[in-house]
């Protein structure tokens, strides 16, 4: 408790994302994985194997843009650093491994980027969803990288919302539709390749293993077929309960189909 107190003392995140709780998450996160290193390890090797795939279609080595890499658990990015002149990592707050790398090597870019463009409004109870645009218009993309976010965006709105502005399941449920969906269509809208890996569905098991019940990750809004499908052993006995683990079925894209 100590060490996650210090952290979230320490950790720079602007206010409006502090109180609605986005720290407090990643704060978790962090903790969660040191936990749970080794079953996350396939996970996290799989993500890293995609996104180097993703590389590979690039026709230019200028940019790599990546969105949700807050942690830097699932980059590879010393691989990603020997092929492109310039990494930027595009998160709302960013944990000290990520801080230490950009202090480090110049070619390393953080940039405090809400990936939605709606968080302003959501902070003050207002569900107006706006179009996200930044970066469609910088020439120097060469690569996009939507690393585990997309069932995040609508998680921290919605608990946020419930708790100051008593919204509603079902309006969380659109709020988190409306979410998924923005932010599919933005990455469709890059003109170079675009990685996308993020959980589909959580899977929640009993003791034995038994499947006791299955909930989309990111509110039955559907993926483009294709890609590569495993699973991330998320949570497994004894990390919520002795009695039940949580599994996330994960999709994988190197090459996201455009709009």
């Amino acid at each position: 408790m100590l060490r996650e107190a210090f952290t979230y003392l320490t950790t720079p995140c602007p206010q409006p994302y502090r109180r609605m709780g986005f720290l407090t998450e990643c704060v978790g996160i962090e903790s969660r994985y040191r936990r749970n290193r080794d079953a996350w390890a396939p996970h996290l090797d799989r993500s890293r194997k995609l996104i180097l795939a993703a590389a590979e279609r690039c026709e230019t080595r200028d940019t790599v843009l990546i969105f949700g890499a807050g942690l830097l658990y699932d980059i590879p990015l010393s691989a990603l650093l020997g092929r492109f002149d310039r990494i930027v990592l595009a998160d709302l707050l960013f944990m000290g491994p990520a801080r230490r790398a950009a202090r480090s090597n110049p070619r390393l870019e953080l940039a405090t980027l809400d990936v939605t463009n709606s968080l302003d409004a959501l902070a003050d109870g207002r569900r107006d969803l706006s179009v996200p645009t930044a970066y469609l218009d910088d020439p120097s993309i060469s690569l996009v990288v939507s690393a585990n976010v997309l069932s995040q965006l609508s998680i921290v709105p919605n608990e946020y919302l419930e708790r100051r502005f008593s919204q509603s399941e079902a309006a969380g449920e659109d709020l988190g539709r409306g979410l998924v969906r923005a932010h599919l269509d933005y990455l469709g809208s890059f003109a170079c390749p675009v990685a996308l890996i993020t959980d589909e569905a959580r899977i929640i098991r009993d003791r034995s293993g038994a499947v006791s019940g299955t909930v989309s990750a990111l509110h039955e809004v559907p993926l483009p077929e294709g890609g590569e499908s495993w699973n991330w052993d998320i949570c497994p006995l004894g990390e919520i309960d002795r009695d039940h683990s949580v599994t996330h079925r994960v999709r994988g894209y190197s090459g996201y189909p455009k709009n």
